[in-house]
């Protein structure tokens, strides 16, 4: 009980100074560094796992809460554009997964698996499925996430404000 209250302490501290900050997503990129800085210099960080189902069914929620009728209506806008998306994704990461393979030590399924689009966790399960190195795939996915989350809206920002439309 100490840990998790120590954990979700340290996650709330961070998130509220990355909220301060005014990071992108400093919620959430906050408290990961939070809780990964206590993790790593006390060993104290705990959550069980229910609580993981948790945070998926309230962020699920809360993207659910922005769909509307409408929405229904729009699908068909997104047809071609998801079709663009699926094959240009998939190819991508297939094509760097077996650069990554044939440049580094990490096995194919390994390098497959970490460059693959996804969530960290559904991605590591699915990898371990498969015989991955899951903490490989975890670690190079949650670099990939620290990236896009604080990178990303950066470059994006840049664009919207120096590119004309």
């Amino acid at each position: 009980m100490e840990k998790l209250m120590l954990t979700l302490l340290a996650a709330g501290a961070g998130g509220l100074l990355g909220i301060k900050l005014k990071i992108p997503a400093g919620a959430m990129i906050g408290s990961m560094f939070a809780v990964a800085l206590l993790n790593i210099f006390t060993d104290k960080g705990y959550i069980p796992g229910n609580f993981k189902l948790v945070a998926q069914m309230v962020i699920g929620g809360l993207i659910g809460l922005r769909f509307t009728k409408e929405s229904f209506y729009e699908l068909r806008e997104l047809i071609f554009p998801t079709i663009i998306l699926v094959i240009g994704l998939t190819t991508l990461c297939v094509i760097t997964g077996y650069i990554v393979y044939r440049f580094t030590d990490l096995d194919l399924v390994t390098a497959l698996f970490s460059t693959a689009p996804g969530g960290l966790a559904d991605t590591t399960i699915i990898a371990e499925a498969y015989g991955a190195d899951v903490k490989k795939v975890a670690l190079m996915h949650l670099m990939r996430l620290i990236t896009v989350i604080t990178l990303l809206p950066l470059v994006i920002r840049y664009i919207i404000e120096h590119i004309p439309n």
